[in-house]
């Protein structure tokens, strides 16, 4: 009884920082394009996902979800686990593109192979590249409320020594040696990260989260309940601190992103219990954080904003994108073979300087590289969110009740979730193993039920207390 009980205190534990030190892993390594980074997270996924088998092998394990979110992974695996079976070669050469491509490989003497994929070793490594984010949603999912706050603070944490690291960046200029990557943008704060609008949409997607714990920190504090004041200071000082990352990025995606991260969060904000001088305390961080991120990036913010947007070179790819997944429909090009789809067509009209690898709009680069799956996959999904947040937000909850902290945790965290959604139609951040383990973080506790696990330990609390009470009645009775 005693092994038993230990392997109970353990196992949560265990789970936990498993997956906090994949987060870690993924974040600091994975802002990249490829690299020992992404291999090194991929191993530690694998890893976790063996681990959380054998768990659930032993029923040692406790999901706070319905079963059909644990299955929303496997939905996406599917997806380039499909593309590298055989078809057959009439099927291979459905569409207008594949067959222009059968008759040019006949040409040349070559036989295809017949699988969906156009490059079967790109597709197996975008499945690869899905293991992380899928061991971090499973075992979000299974993780006490206390264990995902955790995870939580390991992001923020994580997105505070990346806002220090843009910082350093700009201080050593250039060709400073923190730039992790081959610099894409070496004026701007990359952080962790090879691209400022990457950086610039994890610090949009937190925003939310920060803010709101703020919010309820002050509500706390002002309600005259147990609130440190440290706590309540160290949040107004990171709501400043990553609107000033996302100014000093430059990002004209992340400065968006950030405003309605911003405008977002107040329905829920406004949701707590009202305490006198909230609105003051809320409305007074945000003027801060404004004219600190004015003070030292107005000129830069600026130089930006006078680009006209529409000039912008993603009209074009979206233009090209559309032509080119039209032309691959149904079964799409395979996952991770975006360039070598794309550029025929970008051919076609007249080239730019720069070699497009991605769409910079990731639902249409799904859909050229998925096809129609793809695009089921993603009208399911955006179903599924959109019935949650419904669900969520249209909610009505006692602010005094117990489940009122997680209901607003997870209310939070969908609206953070949101926001790299929306980033995903202007760019491709999802597509880098830190921002997806940090999404998929953020979804598992979306989609978490704060009193399923709390509920069943209750039940079974109660459950012992009658028996002890009937015990010494029928002891009473013999």
């Amino acid at each position: 009884m005693q092994s038993s009980r230990h392997d109970q205190a353990v196992t949560p534990a265990t789970a936990s920082w498993l997956a906090a030190l994949l987060l870690v892993c993924s974040v600091l390594g994975g802002g990249g394009r490829g690299g020992l980074g992404d291999m090194a997270a991929q191993l530690l996924a694998l890893a976790l996902l063996l681990y959380l088998a054998w768990l659930l092998a032993n029923g040692a394990i406790s999901w706070r979800a319905p079963p059909w979110v644990r299955w929303l992974p496997a939905l996406a695996l599917v997806l380039p686990a499909m593309q590298l079976l055989p078809i057959p070669a009439a099927l291979w050469a459905s569409s207008p593109a594949r067959a222009e491509l059968a008759s040019q490989l006949v040409q040349a003497g070559v036989v295809p192979m017949h699988v969906i994929s156009l490059s079967p070793l790109a597709s197996e490594q975008a499945l690869w590249a899905l293991l992380p984010a899928t061991a971090l949603f499973l075992c979000t999912l299974g993780l006490s409320r206390r264990s995902q706050v955790m995870l939580l603070v390991v992001i923020v944490v994580l997105a505070t020594l990346s806002i220090f690291m843009g910082m350093a960046q700009l201080a050593g200029g250039e060709d400073s040696p923190l730039r992790l990557y081959t610099p894409t943008n070496r004026d701007q704060a990359v952080g962790f990260y090879a691209n400022r609008n990457h950086f610039a949409g994890l610090l949009a997607m937190i925003l939310p989260l920060v803010f709101a714990a703020t919010s309820w920190s002050v509500v706390e504090r002002l309600g005259g309940r147990r609130m440190s004041p440290l706590v309540v200071i160290g949040c107004c000082a990171l709501v400043v601190l990553l609107i000033l990352g996302i100014a000093l990025s430059r990002s004209r995606a992340g400065m968006l992103l950030g405003m309605l991260a911003v405008l977002g969060s107040l329905p829920l904000v406004m949701s707590l219990r009202k305490q006198r001088g909230m609105k003051r305390i809320l409305a007074a961080v945000l003027v801060v954080a404004a004219m600190v991120a004015i003070q030292f990036s107005l000129l830069g913010i600026l130089q930006r904003l006078e680009v006209d947007p529409l000039a912008d070179g993603r009209w074009k790819y979206a233009t090209v994108t559309l032509e080119a997944a039209s032309a691959y429909a149904p079964l799409g090009s395979g996952l991770g073979t975006f360039e070598r789809a794309y550029q025929p067509f970008e051919a076609k009209s007249a080239p730019g300087r720069y070699v497009i690898n991605h769409a910079h709009d990731d639902y249409l680069e799904l859909w050229l590289e998925g096809g129609l799956p793809a695009l089921v996959l993603m009208v399911l999904g955006a179903v599924a969110w959109l019935w949650r947040g419904r669900q969520l937000l249209g909610r009505r909850d006692d602010a005094g009740s117990s489940e009122a902290s997680g209901i607003f945790l997870i209310r939070a965290a969908w609206l953070s979730a949101s926001v790299g959604l929306l980033h995903s139609a202007l760019d491709y951040p999802l597509r880098t193993t830190a921002s997806m383990a940090v999404f998929a973080v953020l979804v598992a506790i979306a989609f978490s039920d704060p009193m399923r696990a709390a509920g069943s330990s209750l039940r079974a609390l109660e459950t012992r207390g009658e028996s002890s009470k009937v015990r010494p009645r029928m002891q009473a009775l013999s």
